[in-house]
């Protein structure tokens, strides 16, 4: 019989090494902290009476004395006035060369109502501010409602708000099914606004959605106001790099924020949206390259955050998504977008849904915790996705769900605290390399 002699030296090392690795394994199934959650504060209460919710500028009201003169012809049949001259015209100014109460009359210290649709020709810009315009209400009853168009033109507007308003019932138009009042820019227009609000605008008609750029060429931005009650709060289609930043977006009665059809290169940071009809923020149909970042998106009656049909190469990163009515962001038929850096949380039903033939979505570093189906959903011949470093933890289902034939990429994620770490419905799979997979309730990893 042969003996075999173990050394003490051996010996010892040996033991440290079995101690050290259970320290490690103990250290790596560590749940790590609890997510810091937003505060979900109630719903934002508007007063169709008296929507202007921001204090004015101070300042003397009607001011014509700055800015330059406008040239305008008035339509009676159409009810239009159409500026053709004259730069970064004062609304003082304008209302003196219309010539009209009826189209364009000052009520009150600040206080505007446009009884006409007013048109902004290419070569001509107006100024809509406070504290010279404090309030501007364009005329929207049953009967008809008023338009701003800047049809190649420029409008300006600085700390003014702008609502419908139906003088009989003294409160803005509630109602968008028979037509309402909105703003437009197309056709190489601008339109820029800043620290102002607009309430209860625009209806379902193509173009007239409440605030809305159109068209390659066409520019503009919206920072530091407050949108609402609008049909889609936001919205483009075939704008290069417009900036939505640092504004507080509700109650549409659709989407939030809704670049459409070849919209690229946009600037969508540090926006508030939430409790609105359909998603916070979606980007449809061919809307690339562009930067989602910094947003905070809750209590929407769907999605959070959608990119939507080919809207490719755009970057989600650093959001708070949380208590939509459906997942946290979305991906469908659309290919190459980053998702980094998110806190995607207590969902009615997922954090990151990929599917819909949607190729190479990187999937990195988020935070998707307790949401009340899934941690992330791969499905629908979703192909090359890759799930690593995020942290996927106490998801009332799975922690992720794989239902796809496609190639995908999970590794070293933290996954626990679900019913099931890791499901894979079809084909027998395994999660790759480096995850730490631990404390869930009854499968670390299945197949079904």
């Amino acid at each position: 019989m042969t003996r075999i002699v173990l050394s003490r030296r051996p010996l010892a090392a040996l033991l440290l090494a079995v101690l050290a690795s259970l320290f490690v394994a103990a250290c790596s199934t560590t749940p790590p902290e609890p997510v810091t959650r937003k505060p979900v504060p109630p719903p934002v209460v508007i007063d169709p009476a008296a929507p202007c919710t921001q204090e004015a500028a101070a300042g003397p009201a009607g001011d014509d004395s700055g800015g330059g003169t406008a040239t305008t012809t008035f339509d009676r049949v159409t009810n239009t006035v159409t500026m053709t001259k004259g730069e970064k015209v004062p609304f003082a100014k304008l209302a003196k060369a219309i010539g009209n109460d009826a189209a364009l009359k000052q009520i009150g210290e600040g206080e505007w109502v446009l009884g006409a649709n007013l048109v902004v020709a290419e070569g001509a810009s107006i100024v809509i501010s406070a504290p010279e315009v404090r309030w501007l209400k364009m005329q929207s009853t049953p009967k008809g409602f008023t338009t701003i168009k800047a049809l190649g033109g420029g409008i300006e507007v600085v700390g003014a708000c702008i609502t419908s308003w139906d003088p009989e019932q003294n409160k803005v138009d509630t109602d968008h099914l028979d037509g309402r009042s909105f703003l437009l820019a197309r056709d190489g227009a601008s339109l820029t606004i800043d620290k102002s609000e607009l309430r209860f605008l625009g209806w379902s008609e193509v173009e007239s959605y409440g605030l809305s750029w159109r068209t390659e060429g066409t520019v503009g931005k919206i920072t530091n106001s407050k949108v609402s009650h609008l049909y889609y709060g936001i919205y483009s289609f075939g704008v290069n790099g417009l900036v939505v930043t640092d504004n507080e977006i509700h109650d549409s009665i659709l989407y939030g924020v809704d670049p459409h059809t070849g919209s690229h290169d946009m600037v969508i940071e540090r926006n508030v949206v939430h409790d609105n009809g359909k998603h916070g923020i979606i980007l449809a149909e061919e809307c690339t390259n562009s930067r989602i970042r910094e947003n905070i998106v809750f209590r929407n009656k769907h999605h959070g955050i959608v990119m939507y049909l080919h809207s490719d190469k755009n970057l989600i990163e650093n959001n708070d998504t949380f208590a939509n009515a459906v997942q946290g962001i979305n991906i469908n038929e659309s290919s190459g977008n980053t998702i980094s850096g998110n806190r995607v949380y207590d969902n009615a039903e997922s954090g990151i849904g990929i599917g819909q033939t949607s190729q190479g979505t990187i999937i990195e570093k988020n935070q998707l915790r307790g949401n009340k189906q899934d941690g992330v959903r791969l499905v629908s011949e979703a192909a090359g996705s890759m799930v690593r470093n995020n942290t996927i933890g106490e998801n009332a289902r799975y922690g992720v769900y794989i239902d796809t034939d496609g190639a995908f990429e999970i590794t070293g994620n933290q996954i626990f605290g679900s019913r099931t770490g890791v499901l894979f419905n079809g084909s027998e799979k395994s999660p790759g390399s480096g995850n730490t997979i631990f404390d869930n309730k009854e499968d670390d990893v299945k197949n079904r």
